[in-house]
């Protein structure tokens, strides 16, 4: 297992797969999940500080522990005169989110500026030049979605390797397309699904991520699998069944019931998860006793 983060406030740092990640993840009270190398928020949670100073959320459901946060994530950022927000959301819940935030806008007396983004699998939102992200199916009560983040590139045709920098400039001024995008898939976040996402061979690159962030709420037997996946989650018992799929750097572990303490979670990764899979995981344990 990797080793845990340090904690700023309350909020813990965790450095997976060369990505620092803050935030805090209890299952059924907050999830915010933020990347700060690239500005990004996973879910509002209750809006962690940090979080404030990410430029964009995804957003994988709309349950209150995943975005009850938003209207202060919003508001503090034009307290702090902050560009508005970038919201991604499963596109068939535009409609709600928007009456959420009209309600909030009516007690806060404010505009709220922000712009929520609608986005289903299938579609990318380009977040900078270098960075798009792609949405994946997942399966949850409500409609959810996970999200994928490519790192893009511009990597020179294999035909025009042996060519001097004046060579392949003259190509370009004659409008050759002398480089090809290459694109990596760097951190990948699931929200709150059942297992078969990983079964889905349309979500191969979230397998393949650099760094994954994904649920694993049940980690003993006092919920079956299969109960958790009536609720919408995970088992350990999915992820021990998997363990070969997980082809990714660094897992960061969130979700974990409220029912555990912390060391109940970290004796059962120990006990029960295969070695391989033991040794890139970590848990995120802040707010568990």
């Amino acid at each position: 297992m990797a080793r845990e983060g340090t904690g700023r406030g309350r909020f813990t740092e965790h450095v997976v797969a060369g990505y620092e990640i803050e935030g805090i993840s209890v299952g059924g009270q907050q999830t915010s999940v933020i990347v700060p190398r690239l500005s990004l928020c996973f879910d509002s949670g209750r809006c962690p500080q940090r979080s404030v100073y990410a430029d964009h959320m995804c957003v994988s459901h709309t349950h209150m522990d995943h975005i009850g946060g938003c209207g202060m994530y919003v508001a503090t950022r034009g307290l702090l005169k902050l560009s508005p927000p970038k919201i991604l959301l499963p596109k068939r819940r535009v409609d709600a989110f928007a009456t959420f935030m009209d309600a909030m806008r009516a007690l806060d007396d404010s505009e709220l500026r922000h712009e929520a983004i609608g986005i289903e699998p299938g579609e990318r939102f380009a977040m900078s030049k270098l960075f798009e992200i792609a949405p994946f199916k997942t399966t949850h009560p409500v409609p959810s979605q996970g999200y994928i983040v490519y790192g893009t590139k511009q990597k020179l045709k294999s035909e025009y390797a042996g060519l001097d920098g004046g060579d392949i400039k003259k190509l370009r001024e004659n409008g050759v397309i002398v480089t090809d995008k290459v694109e990596v898939p760097e951190v990948a976040f699931t929200g709150d699904t059942t297992a078969a996402w990983i079964d889905d061979p349309a979500n191969v690159d979230a397998l393949r991520a650099k760094l994954l962030i994904m649920e694993c709420t049940f980690v003993d037997d006092s919920v079956s699998k299969e109960d958790a996946e009536e609720y919408g989650h995970t088992h350990i018992d999915d992820l021990i069944s998997r363990a070969d799929k997980f082809e990714n750097e660094g897992i960061l572990l969130i979700h974990f019931s409220a029912r555990y303490k912390a060391e109940e979670v970290r004796r059962a990764l120990e006990a029960r998860l295969p070695k391989k899979l033991f040794d890139k995981t970590t848990p995120m344990l802040v707010g568990y006793d």
